[in-house]
């Protein structure tokens, strides 16, 4: 109540108006869940990697998968064990132990060869971080020139969709793609997902990676 008080100290009311509710955070008064989402991040004391995650060039479930990713938040099967579920705890892509969603999306063997392939094509030595968040946070420490930069920025979320595709359709599918069909899959993601990005044109796939090495 007395926030509401200091609010309305000293402003003129207009009997002849209607109340009406203004939403502060943006010029014209009027609500939206962008506005809301970038207030709270501006007063949130916690790093996160937001330009990366809500990119243009992704589809949009990719950001909300790369959000929970972040979080910790994706449905996993150590997830699913805190919850009480009895299940053996495994990584589908190599048979080995699954103990979280940084495992599957950084450090599973399956996932370092599409990063290796990834950091070929850009002519960059990377040092892999712990975490999701954090290796989308060093991920903005990397200057690749404005048009570069947005393909740069889409390259990790198209990696992360790649794994997880694969991990999903060799867990309920039982299926598994070669390592020569996963590089295309990833590599045709990240093409289809940012040509326009290049120039007025779409480029062909071999150009638009040619484009890519290029300084």
């Amino acid at each position: 109540m007395e926030r509401l008080l200091l609010t309305i100290q000293g402003r003129r009311l207009d009997p002849n108006l209607e109340d009406r509710v203004l939403w502060k955070e943006t010029k014209d008064g009027i609500f939206s869940v962008k506005s809301l989402y970038c207030a709270l991040v501006l007063r949130s004391v916690v790093q996160f990697p937001n330009s990366i995650i809500w990119s243009p060039y992704v589809p949009t479930k990719v950001g909300f998968f790369a959000w929970e990713a972040s979080w910790g938040m994706v449905l996993t099967l150590d997830q699913l064990k805190k919850w009480g579920w009895t299940l053996a705890n495994r990584c589908f892509l190599y048979c080995a132990e699954e103990k979280f969603i940084d495992h599957i999306l950084i450090h599973c063997t399956k996932a370092r060869v599409l990063w290796e392939l990834l950091f070929t094509i850009f002519g960059v030595i990377w040092v892999f971080s712990y975490s999701v968040k954090d290796t989308l946070l060093g991920w903005l420490g990397i200057n690749m020139g404005k048009k570069h930069s947005k393909v740069w920025k889409a390259t990790p979320l198209c990696l992360f969709w790649a794994i997880l595709k694969e991990r999903n359709r060799i867990a309920f599918k039982n299926e598994e793609l070669s390592i020569h069909r996963l590089k295309n899959s990833f590599v045709g993601n990240l093409w289809f997902w940012t040509k326009l990005i290049v120039d007025e044109r779409p480029l062909p796939l071999i150009s638009f990676f040619d484009w890519l090495g290029s300084s």
